[in-house]
């Protein structure tokens, strides 16, 4: 069985911080990413709909995905996780200590609303996670340097958004599982971020990553397209003030 990293994940908040916090990257053998790398082929494909849907399925249910991650923990040996199944072997920065962190976590977490798809975030997580699927960089900077926000707002969008990225996972599953235990994270935004109460939309790209196997980039946002609510009312009432406008048109002529 090959020897693979806990999946290295990235994650932005809201409001976006100045740079991403720390990975799991820089302590990669290079040896070992090649190794896992070469696994690619036999990766099982993780879906955009899977991966929201156990996102949603986390949110819906903090107290049973906690009691999921307590099975989870049996699978470790010291700071190496063999999944049943999985072709691969984890290797762990920090042994259970993160799982414990996020069992404690969830069992506080009250339930959060249903992220809805949103076409402009899955669009600008897609642009991203492609250029990274091209030229293998890792993190939230574009090769232009472009942020999130950035992205969202290229699309029509705006920059109110939250990004998290995980590499390497072979399921939609463990996705989402290695965000919420954010092993090697010591802020643990990934958690905080997925669980935000106020977060309503997501937009999710997964494919192929050319070092790390697999990408999965997740923009989170208060309204779908990342504008302030402030903006999204503003639009609402034009819309509704157009609609009236037209009909007294109608009515007048």
């Amino acid at each position: 069985m090959i020897l693979w990293p806990a999946a290295v994940a990235f994650a932005l908040s809201v409001p976006l911080p100045a740079s991403p916090p720390p990975s799991a990257a820089a302590a990669l053998p290079a040896a070992t990413v090649a190794a896992a790398a070469a696994t690619a082929s036999g990766t099982r494909a993780i879906t955009e709909r899977a991966v929201l849907a156990e996102l949603n399925r986390a949110r819906a249910d903090p107290a049973g995905y906690a009691g999921r991650l307590g099975e989870y923990r049996t699978y470790y040996r010291d700071r190496l996780v063999a999944v049943p199944g999985a072709p691969v072997l984890y290797e762990t920065q920090e042994g259970v200590a993160p799982v414990d962190e996020a069992i404690a976590f969830l069992g506080r977490a009250a339930t959060a609303a249903t992220l809805a798809p949103a076409p402009v975030l899955a669009v600008a997580a897609g642009d991203h996670r492609a250029e990274q699927e091209r030229d293998g960089a890792v993190g939230h900077a574009g090769a232009d340097g472009s942020t999130p926000g950035q992205r969202v707002s290229r699309r029509g969008g705006g920059a109110y958004v939250g990004e998290v990225i995980a590499y390497g996972s072979d399921s939609a599953v463990d996705m989402v599982r290695q965000l919420i235990v954010d092993d090697g994270v010591p802020d643990r935004s990934h958690r905080a971020l997925l669980f935000d109460p106020d977060l309503r939309f997501a937009g999710v790209s997964c494919g192929p990553h050319p070092i790390y196997r697999t990408a999965c980039v997740i923009d989170l946002a208060r309204t779908e397209d990342g504008q302030s609510r402030f903006a999204a009312v503003r639009r609402r009432d034009d819309r509704r003030l157009a609609q009236v406008s037209r009909a007294e048109g109608r009515a007048g002529g």
